[in-house]
């Protein structure tokens, strides 16, 4: 399978902005239903992996499933951009809850959670992306033609553990509700409607020009979500 790789471009505040940094409640209230998918990354788990470009002696991108985690190791070349590993069926209306560990030690990156993600006939995927960085911000994004939009651009919290450390994300993606929490604590939210339909999750990390980044994630949990 060819791998595509996606550029990280300006992050655009759109007027579906609903809430970002400073807000201490989210304005909507999501009830947590049935476990639709539980992934602790053992031998045999059900997500993408491999070596890309597949005959490179040195390939960008590695993603693999080893000691019980999910691990992404990306390098950027010319321009800041990013990777992804798809898993799970295809789910709507989800509440998304991942431990993450960054490895690396460079700290320009972002790195979190995709829903509703589709691979059209060309092989490219769109969706949305809740993502956190190694310096401690945080956003939300449309992926769509290999290239990455931001609906809530990025702020930054001191929730967020920076470097080389462990986060807890947990990525609501309801209807035209999207969320994001970091180690319990709400950060932001945005409304859109422009992906109203079924996908799969992602991981999803990012690097800067020249830089590499190396996550990890674990106790992957999808569960059903609505809006009260």
């Amino acid at each position: 399978m060819h791998k595509r790789f996606g550029l990280i471009v300006g992050a655009l505040l759109l007027a579906g902005l609903l809430a970002a940094c400073g807000n201490a409640t989210p304005s909507r209230e999501v009830q947590q239903g049935d476990v639709l998918l539980r992934e602790d990354f053992q031998e045999g788990a059900q997500w993408e992996t491999g070596r890309y470009p597949a005959d490179a002696e040195d390939p960008t991108a590695v993603l693999t499933v080893e000691d019980g985690r999910y691990r992404i190791d990306y390098r950027a070349e010319e321009s800041p951009s990013l990777t992804w590993g798809l898993g799970g069926g295809a789910y709507e209306n989800v509440i998304v809850e991942v431990t993450t560990e960054q490895l690396s030690a460079a700290d320009d990156n972002l790195y979190g959670v995709g829903c509703r993600m589709v691979t059209d006939e060309n092989g490219d995927v769109s969706g949305y992306v809740l993502l956190i960085s190694g310096d401690g911000h945080y956003g939300i994004a449309e992926l769509s033609l290999r290239s990455l939009d931001f609906i809530l651009e990025w702020h930054q919290t001191d929730v967020i553990h920076q470097g080389q450390a462990t986060n807890t994300l947990r990525a609501v993606c309801v209807d035209d509700y999207l969320a994001l929490y970091v180690n319990g604590e709400f950060l932001g939210e945005v409304k859109d409607n422009r992906y109203a339909r079924a996908g799969q999750i992602a991981l999803v990390v990012g690097a800067a020009k020249d830089t590499a980044v190396s996550v990890t994630f674990d106790d992957l949990t999808v569960y059903e979500g609505a809006l009260k």
